[in-house]
């Protein structure tokens, strides 16, 4: 049974809903049961709630229609149906990419989706992509071991896609979450932007981070051809020096300042530019032939980067 009232009777209705809608916000108005605690316990060290009030009497209360403060929306996972749920705020909207964040601790936007939210794209991606914690350290081969057999090996096969795929639906709209594993080391490159409907701002790759992302799996950014418009659209607002230096920290085992160089050089960049991707590239891997896509059917070389690449991608 749901309680009439959870709060002490010093507070009026209006007291009561402020309470709960500012705290709400620090979340973005998106509620699962890790923050639906965080709330409770925020609360009772105010003493706003009644000492008898328990954590389930508290959730019931938020999703009553009696108080009429937040709807109940279910995220479902496509390879096996499990179905997990969310709160809402049923009278402010709420912005999908802060439900998709939602779907495991510290997130962020990645990939098409953070290229549409830093203003790289022109296109607004349909599914949205974000990234989770790696569940375990991934091994990562010294890139002076590295053979030319093992490349070609490496980008013969086509692009993995992940089996970690949820749907939710909300304000009538089904929407497609991607939720990607953290491929660097370390977490560096992550900001926050402001975005609509979420009042506590969007955690997302920051411009150099996001077009290193794009680098590694284009087939999550719309492919080669939307990387280099988004290495174009960042002209102006790249930190080249700080670029590189996140693409160190990662230790990636495969050649990809080769990649960011032929973005850069198709996307007009000065060779002063270009030299600072020189200078940091590995010695190592200099001398080997890479390439811009994973399973390339009869790619074009450009032989003075040592590149493969699709043919049909357009020079801006």
């Amino acid at each position: 049974m749901i309680p009439s009232y959870v709060f002490y009777k010093k507070l009026n209705k209006d007291n009561v809903v402020d309470e709960v809608m500012a705290e709400s916000a620090v979340f973005n108005n998106v509620l699962n049961q890790t923050v639906i605690k965080s709330i409770y316990k925020t609360l009772n060290e105010k003493r706003l709630l009644l000492q008898r009030t328990t954590l389930t009497d508290f959730r019931n209360y938020l999703s009553s229609s009696e108080t009429d403060l937040f709807e109940e929306i279910s995220i479902t996972c496509k390879k096996d149906g499990k179905t997990t749920t969310r709160l809402v705020t049923r009278h402010k909207e709420v912005s999908p990419y802060a439900i998709a964040l939602s779907l495991a601790p510290h997130t962020y936007a990645s990939h098409y989706s953070a290229l549409y939210l830093q203003n790289l794209t022109l296109n607004i991606p349909k599914p949205i992509y974000v990234k989770k914690k790696a569940t375990r350290p991934k091994a990562m081969p010294e890139p002076e071991k590295l053979s030319q057999a093992q490349l070609e090996k490496t980008f013969a096969v086509p692009a993995k896609t992940t089996n970690s795929i949820y749907t939710f639906r909300y304000k009538g709209v089904t929407r497609e979450v991607y939720l990607l594993e953290k491929s660097a080391t370390v977490d560096n490159g992550i900001t926050r932007i402001s975005a609509p409907h979420a009042p506590a701002g969007i955690a997302i790759s920051g411009v150099e981070k996001t077009l290193i992302e794009c680098v590694l799996k284009p087939n999550y950014a719309g492919g080669a051809q939307e990387v280099l418009n988004a290495f174009y659209a960042a002209k102006d607002r790249l930190k080249i020096l700080r670029m590189m230096q996140l693409l160190e920290e990662g230790r990636y085992s495969l050649p990809y300042g080769k990649n960011i160089l032929f973005y850069m050089d198709r996307a007009g960049y000065s060779e002063r530019q270009k030299d600072l991707v020189r200078q940091r590239m590995s010695p190592a891997t200099q001398e080997l032939i890479t390439y811009l896509e994973k399973n390339m059917h009869n790619p074009a070389l450009d032989a003075n980067i040592g590149i493969y690449y699709p043919e049909r991608i357009a020079v801006q």
